[in-house]
């Protein structure tokens, strides 16, 4: 190397060193910490304390990293992170404002919550004047990070964990502004390795996200559930003054041993069961969406072995039938994804305690049409090798409610046999004695068929489902 060179080499050197020390004098002295927190506050409209330290890195970019940072709303904890990098353009160093390139989360804890009169507490009062335009930021992350949702209105919280986040080109409008939701734009991806409600677990969540112009796609989704593969699609247009979302998801072989893990101290049964929904909702999460709920919901196995008793054995016998409760098997019904706040408050136990043995079902069909938030069994029943048993009614998720629900021992004709009542709310439901329409066993019950078939006398047919009588 030349005496040239070398020379060029040490002032291109000490000049980095000098602009170095310039940009930290500069960045460092301005109270960084005090404009950081005050951009971060007047953006998300929320208090914004950073108690860690302020690092500056120059290479290969201008990046800020900011350690142990709070964020809080009228003095509730919104987030706390324990790591927040920004890429910082160089020329806004020099104006008023500083322009994020990027920004990097790491090891955040984010808690929204929404109280019993309905408000989040994100929200805050509008500022009286706003000149800042959108926001714009060429890419955001989250790594290693956790996400909590409680709603005191519906007693209902969910919780994911360790979840990683990246979008590019990320815009919105100021905090608080009516059309954030419309020019929020963003393209990304997301995992989670777990996911937590009162009733559902899922692990292994995998999604691609991107929206913009106020229509937004979470597809596809993937995720694991009970010991089955789930998929879904998501769709949400906040176009209009009334949002409207659409949900399409499908889970394949959900275990129902791993199922009755999460509500028994020992399994229900074994086999496999699939399940499919597409529901549209409109309106907000705060005013209720589930009351305009609507759309189709599925479950349906073959060749399910229950360990609750002999159904067969117990059917046969009329003294048996007057104190069996048939909502014991219809609560199998239930049990799947659209069910599992109905069965919340169902003594699943007692059902095991009640007799020894084992049911085969051969065939479990479990259909609702859901309208206005309300699921009405368009065709659930299941078969063991001897017996059927069906529902009919609604289950209004409006209310948290059984609606005119009938649960049927059924004939080969779908003719009723026992049939029994349910009124009430899900939690504690008014379960009626069963009513034993035809009480004749044995041989004498053949012969008074086959008087009243000579006779033309018609039964009451309570099912004309898919589920086929026994052979």
């Amino acid at each position: 190397m030349s005496v040239q060179r070398v020379l060029i080499t040490l002032t291109a050197i000490l000049a980095l060193i000098a602009i170095s020390a310039f940009l930290g004098r500069s960045l460092l002295g301005a109270n960084v910490k005090g404009r950081l927190e005050a951009d971060a506050a007047a953006a998300l409209g929320m208090q914004v304390r950073i108690d860690g330290e302020v690092a500056l890195r120059l290479f290969p970019e201008l990046h800020v990293t900011l350690r142990d940072v709070h964020i809080t709303n009228q003095g509730a904890q919104i987030a706390s992170l324990d790591t927040v990098d920004l890429g910082i353009e160089l020329r806004s160093l020099l104006r008023k404002d500083l322009k994020f390139q990027g920004v990097r989360f790491e090891k955040a804890n984010i808690s929204i919550a929404r109280d019993k009169s309905g408000h989040l507490n994100t929200e805050h009062p509008p500022a009286p004047t706003s000149s800042s335009g959108t926001l714009e930021f060429p890419s955001v992350s989250f790594a290693q990070s956790d996400f909590s949702f409680a709603d005191a209105q519906s007693e209902k919280d969910f919780k994911i964990d360790r979840c990683n986040f990246a979008v590019k080109d990320l815009q919105l409008a100021p905090a608080g502004s009516a059309a954030m939701m419309q020019t929020l734009s963003f393209a990304g991806n997301l995992s989670c390795q777990d996911f937590r409600s009162q009733r559902v677990a899922a692990s292994e969540v995998k999604v691609a996200v991107r929206g913009s112009n106020g229509l937004f796609k979470l597809d596809p989704l993937t995720f694991k559930m009970f010991g089955g593969e789930g998929h879904a699609t998501v769709a949400a247009d906040f176009t209009a003054a009334e949002s409207v979302y659409r949900i399409k998801s499908s889970i394949s072989k959900l275990q129902i041993a791993d199922f009755s893990k999460s509500e028994l101290p020992q399994k229900l049964g074994q086999g496999t069961v699939d399940f499919t929904a597409d529901i549209t909702m409109r309106g907000t999460f705060k005013n209720g969406v589930m009351r305009t709920a609507q759309g189709v919901a599925a479950l349906h196995g073959e060749n399910l072995v229950l360990d609750i008793g002999d159904l067969d054995k117990e059917f046969s016998r009329y003294e048996s039938t007057q104190n069996f409760n048939l909502l014991d098997v219809g609560a199998f019904f239930l049990a799947g994804p659209i069910g599992l706040a109905v069965t919340k408050g169902y003594d699943f136990a007692r059902v095991l305690k009640r007799t020894p043995g084992r049911t085969t079902i051969r065939a479990l069909l479990s259909r609702w049409k859901v309208q206005r938030g309300i699921a009405a069994a368009e065709d659930v029943a299941l078969a063991t090798p001897q017996n059927r048993v069906a529902m009919h009614g609604g289950l209004n998720f409006v209310n948290d409610t059984y609606d005119d629900v009938t649960v049927a021992l059924v004939g080969p004709q779908g003719c009723v046999r026992v049939e029994q009542k349910v009124h009430g709310p899900f939690s504690h439901p008014d379960v009626e004695k069963p009513n034993v329409v035809r009480a004749i066993t044995g041989p004498a019950r053949k012969l008074v068929n086959k008087g009243r078939s000579l006779l033309g006398a018609k039964c009451n047919v309570f099912y004309t489902g898919a589920v086929a009588a026994p052979g």
